[in-house]
């Protein structure tokens, strides 16, 4: 039974590999390499293709919202200071104190996509377990953080340079 199992599977082998070289009336191959890296190279340019168009269509639908929400109604923020005179901004009114109403000028807001702050998040919870040391940041020197950014810039740069290639691709 072992036997009879691996000789159906080298011939069902012999038969696709067969396909690779017995030739069409028409003198080329019934299968080659590049008529199936030509088509999953064309399907995986459709699929590029409209992945960007619905992202595109998505981007829009939220830029009109953001647009349409900010024009539609004032902005009130609140503002108070503190009592080492410090001023502080929020969309809240301050809970332990009295607070300034402001209204502000729908037609002179930036509206810009809020960073993801999971990261802080994330952070926070390793400080409160112990994990990583409260005073952390505190610990970098200038040099230090001016380094940091500097590699997180010439991060960005390469990913951009392997980006611009692979669209090239």
């Amino acid at each position: 039974m072992k036997y009879a199992s691996y000789l159906l599977i080298m011939v069902m082998l012999i038969g696709v590999a067969s396909l690779f070289v017995l030739k069409r009336p028409d003198g080329r191959t019934w299968l080659s390499l590049d008529d199936i890296l030509g088509k999953a190279q064309t399907q995986a340019q459709q699929v590029l293709n409209e992945s960007k168009q619905q992202l595109d269509k998505a981007v829009d639908m939220v830029n009109s919202k953001e647009t349409t929400a900010a024009q539609d109604k004032p902005a009130k923020i609140y503002k108070w200071q503190d009592a080492q005179g410090n001023w502080h901004y929020s969309d809240r009114p301050n809970t332990r104190g009295q607070s300034e109403e402001m209204t502000l000028d729908p037609s002179k807001i930036t509206i810009m996509a809020a960073e993801n702050t999971d990261i802080l998040k994330q952070l926070k919870e390793q400080q409160d377990a112990g994990r990583i040391p409260k005073d952390l940041p505190a610990n970098m020197s200038p040099t230090d953080i001016k380094k940091l950014i500097q590699d997180a810039q010439n991060v960005e740069k390469l990913m951009q340079e392997r980006s611009k290639k692979l669209e090239g691709i």
